[in-house]
């Protein structure tokens, strides 16, 4: 019996584990390069931090992390920001719905913007008389044309800020870089990519890398040498107040031989 009992323990534990472990769980990150598709929040300054930073309405999770309704994330540097911080002005603060993927570095997620849309408060409608109550009929309801999350966002007294989304850059500066090879280094407090010219006709080109599990795992790998490397990269380019940002996905340690580079 008591050997019985035991095990009932055990398995009760065993389930509370479980339980707990396949919940979101808050302070856990959210895992890089999940979507978040469509938020609701607020783009703000942090004065504090010198960074825009996105506050979610409600909690964004990817089934095991969580970043926490009304807390910052902040967001890096693209062309999307860009975009926000214009239409923001001297406020330095907009509601909008957000599509953006998220990164991890050094303990932290951030969020890298893909697509925005400014939101506004609406006024509710004023209330309709109860047809019951007026001897009238009822009229039978007509199917909605409109979308359901459209429906949704009026029902809730949220839209699209129509009278601003003609400001929006719809077509963004960003592309791929795939397979360069170039030497990652240290410029100040930042880490650059050079690519490789080759004899080719271009202007040096330098890429400031953004926040990511890419970069500080090539930072481990850096900690050997005297912070720089050759590496073969591949990311998303984009731009920000005139500078050129590289969101690496992928860095491969790669070494010359001689005046060749495999």
């Amino acid at each position: 019996m008591k050997y019985m009992l035991n095990c009932l323990w055990a398995l009760v534990i065993l389930a509370a584990v479980a339980a707990v472990s396949g919940a979101p769980q808050r302070g856990q990150l959210v895992a890089e390069g999940h979507l978040v598709a469509g938020h609701e929040g607020r783009v703000i300054y942090d004065p504090n931090e010198r960074q825009w930073a996105f506050v979610p309405n409600e909690p964004i999770t990817d089934g095991k992390g969580t970043l926490p309704a009304e807390e910052k994330t902040a967001l890096l540097s693209c062309s999307v920001l860009e975009q926000m911080i214009r239409l923001a002005g001297e406020q330095k603060a907009m509601d909008v719905r957000l599509w953006a993927m998220t990164t991890e570095y050094r303990g932290r997620n951030y969020l890298f913007s893909l697509y925005f849309l400014p939101m506004r408060e609406t006024a509710p409608e004023p209330s309709k008389p109860d047809p019951s109550q007026s001897g009238q009929a009822e009229e039978p309801q007509k199917e909605s044309i409109l979308p359901s999350e459209i429906l949704e966002m009026m029902q809730r007294n949220r839209a699209p800020d129509l009278r601003r989304l003609d400001e929006l850059v719809v077509v963004s500066t960003d592309r791929n870089l795939i397979h360069r090879t170039g030497m990652i280094e240290r410029s100040g407090e930042d880490f650059v990519f050079r690519p490789d010219a080759f004899g080719q006709n271009v202007a040096e080109a330098s890429y400031r890398l953004l926040p990511c599990r890419t970069l500080e795992a090539t930072q481990r790998t850096l900690q050997r040498t005297p912070d720089r490397g050759r590496y073969v990269v591949s990311g998303v380019v984009t731009e920000f107040e005139g500078q050129t940002y590289l969101l690496p996905r992928r860095a491969v340690r790669t070494y010359t031989h001689g005046n060749f580079t495999p």
